[in-house]
């Protein structure tokens, strides 16, 4: 008998068998390969980003480091720059500012910024101080304190009150009006920038600054277009420049029922007899405040924009109309 041949393994099926083992395997490891690759590309990414994002910070923190230096490294300075201050500001007041701040030249950076702030909040007649740099000013920005009335406190020291009653430091002011407040109970005055709580400097003060505040309205009128109201009468200056001192020594009537309350001394010896304080009127069976400030500027215009040489007194106090006494 023929011996059976063997089949030998291999051939054609073995090989195309090992061919696709094969492929898969590859493809497996392919897969592996590419997904690998996927997450070392994004361990790679996010250890670059954060990287920058760490040499931005860097970065950024060197260029304000140096944000007060020039083009070759000096240290930038400059000046103070005020911002929005008042026009009654004159030199005197701008000089104890700057003293205040410690020079006339600083380093434009934000440290010296929050210093100069921290002096200039010691001052005061300031309020709200703001102090930022820019490329060649540190800019002061405040609420200026306006000196409403004058209290002389022995020979030599005097102070001021604001609209607030806070005391300020004295430093001479020539463009506004500050009138004097005589007849006080007491002169126990707080320190500057504290606030003093006392009635009769406090009558003083409202009824100063509300002459303040129609000198400055009427003032403003005569600023506009004049056209517009030819026949419109208003004070040519301020009603108040006519004002050396106030006397309120018989506030609430502390000393007689029947004399003035308020007395406003002119600057030639006329008297103004206001009467009481205001908002006070009725209890006393006075006139209406605003009737009193009429007949004030009235008889002010009348009399060529001047509240003395024409009488004595002026009175106020009683709702008919003022009539002066001859001297």
């Amino acid at each position: 008998m023929a011996r059976k041949k063997k089949k030998k393994k291999g051939g054609l099926k073995s090989f195309f068998s090992k061919k696709k083992k094969s492929k898969r395997s590859k493809r497996k490891d392919s897969d592996s390969f590419v997904t690998g690759l996927k997450v070392a590309l994004s361990i790679m990414f996010l250890t670059i980003l954060v990287a920058g994002g760490a040499i931005g910070l860097i970065y950024m923190d060197r260029y304000v480091s140096s944000s007060a230096q020039g083009e070759n490294g000096e240290r930038l300075e400059g000046s103070l720059k005020l911002i929005d201050y008042p026009a009654w500001l004159n030199q005197d007041w701008i000089d104890t500012l700057v003293a205040t701040a410690g020079g006339k030249r600083f380093p434009l950076d934000q440290g010296w910024a929050q210093t100069v702030a921290t002096r200039l909040a010691t001052l005061s007649w300031l309020d709200n101080v703001q102090v930022q740099t820019t490329p060649e000013y540190l800019t002061v920005k405040a609420d200026y304190r306006r000196p409403v009335g004058l209290v002389q406190l022995g020979r030599k020291r005097k102070v001021y009150l604001d609209a607030d009653m806070t005391v300020l430091d004295f430093i001479p002011v020539t463009s506004i009006p500050v009138v004097e407040i005589k007849g006080l109970a007491s002169t126990k005055v707080p320190k500057p920038g504290q606030t003093w709580l006392a009635d009769d400097a406090a009558a003083a003060v409202e009824l100063l600054d509300l002459l303040y505040m129609a000198d400055l309205h009427f003032q403003q009128e005569k600023g506009s277009d004049p056209a517009s109201s030819p026949d419109k009468k208003i004070p040519e200056k301020p009603l108040l420049n006519e004002i050396e001192s106030i006397d309120v020594s018989n506030v609430a009537a502390r000393k007689s029922r029947s004399a003035p309350n308020i007395i406003l001394n002119v600057t030639d010896g006329t008297k103004v007899y206001w009467g009481a304080a205001w908002g006070q009127a009725n209890i006393y069976f006075e006139a209406d405040e605003k009737d009193k400030l009429a007949r004030l500027y009235q008889f002010f215009m009348d009399h060529s924009n001047t509240l003395g040489g024409a009488a004595k007194y002026i009175e106020l106090r009683w709702p008919q109309d003022s009539i002066p006494r001859p001297r």
